[in-house]
């Protein structure tokens, strides 16, 4: 899969990201910020079904809890980043049904 507009690789939240700005004319400069000055701000919403769902669900057993960390370790390093394991991952939602 490939997001065009994007920085062309995978979004670290290990790494620091570099911010990149379009010229503007004169009349957007009068008022426009410099990256330094805009809030940098990220937000998730959890829905009132998901957090019924996550209520429920019994405490981490540890070989969850390894096999978490493991999984994080992979996403850092790249490990899923090879264009076998984007295809395998869409055609395993596609499968079920939803995408």
């Amino acid at each position: 899969m490939k997001i065009h507009g994007g920085q062309g690789g995978p979004l670290r939240p290990d790494r620091p990201r570099e911010i990149t700005t379009q010229p503007v004319g004169p009349r957007e400069r009068d008022g426009a910020r410099t990256p330094a000055q805009v809030e940098k701000l990220d937000r998730v919403e959890i829905s009132d079904a998901g957090r019924a769902k996550a209520s429920h669900l019994e405490p981490t057993a540890s070989g969850t809890r390894e096999r978490l960390a493991e999984v994080r370790r992979r996403v850092l390093t790249g490990a899923y980043n090879a264009d076998a394991v984007v295809g395998e991952v869409a055609r395993r939602i596609i499968d079920r049904g939803d995408a």
